[in-house]
């Protein structure tokens, strides 16, 4: 089996700057595999190591604590360094930090391994109703604060932790015609208070087709205080 992208759009905070977007996402040629992370607004260049991490997924699955060593290396040699200016050394000096949500086509050919550190959602959908989804059930557990991953090595020390892994996992048995949406925490809030519990909601989010129809849901949304002021990206997947 494989994924198909069935749709995918990404909306920034500023409709106007879309160069500000700190959301990410990637996939490898054969859609095996697919990549998603958030930036936070907060830290230095975010943007940048958001997409240092989907980048480097679908090429590499094998998302461990030596896995993100790696990738802070790698994200630190592309930085010069001596020509940033004194703030923007001090910012690169505290980190950068970014959600991660990693989806793959498992070993057995018909399952989907899903690993997520922070906020952004999976959810798997059979014939318009949802099965499950990861790692939230609920719209109050995004009131906590994520876990991001970060360049600084001493805030990933989380990822030594004995069964962390396992915890930040899980496996989705699907089938030809499923579902699989993934999005960044605004919009997953969004699904799991009204596209979970709405029959309406759903027909809405299946029927989304261009970009231009996601922008006009969103800015709706953001409008009447039904979703947050945030990067907002979904990515619907069809299992083939």
């Amino acid at each position: 089996m494989r994924l198909r992208i069935d749709f995918a759009a990404s909306i920034p905070k500023d409709v106007a700057s879309p160069e500000l977007n700190e959301d990410a996402w990637a996939h490898n040629e054969e859609l095996t595999c697919i990549a998603l992370s958030d930036g936070a607004s907060e830290s230095f260049d975010s943007r940048t190591w958001a997409n240092s991490l989907v980048s480097k997924y679908v090429f590499d699955q094998r998302f461990k604590a030596a896995w993100v060593e790696e990738a802070v290396r790698e994200y630190a040699q592309s930085i010069d360094f001596d020509n940033l200016g004194w703030a923007a050394q001090r910012a690169f000096e505290r980190g950068s930090f970014a959600t991660f949500l990693g989806l793959k086509l498992a070993e057995n050919g018909t399952d989907l391994d899903i690993l997520c550190v922070g906020d952004s959602l999976a959810m798997h959908v059979r014939r318009g109703a949802v099965l499950d989804t990861y790692p939230f059930q609920q719209p109050e557990e995004f009131d906590a604060h994520p876990t991001l991953i970060s360049t600084r090595r001493e805030a990933n020390q989380f990822l030594d932790e004995s069964g962390f892994f396992s915890k930040a996992s899980t496996t989705w048995t699907v089938a030809p015609g499923d579902v699989v949406y993934i999005a960044t925490d605004a919009v997953g809030h969004w699904l799991l208070t009204e596209a979970v519990t709405c029959a309406e909601t759903m027909e809405t989010l299946q029927g989304l087709n261009v970009e231009t129809e996601f922008q006009a849901l969103v800015l709706d949304l953001r409008n009447v205080h039904r979703m947050k002021l945030d990067d907002s990206t979904l990515i619907r997947l069809v299992v083939e």
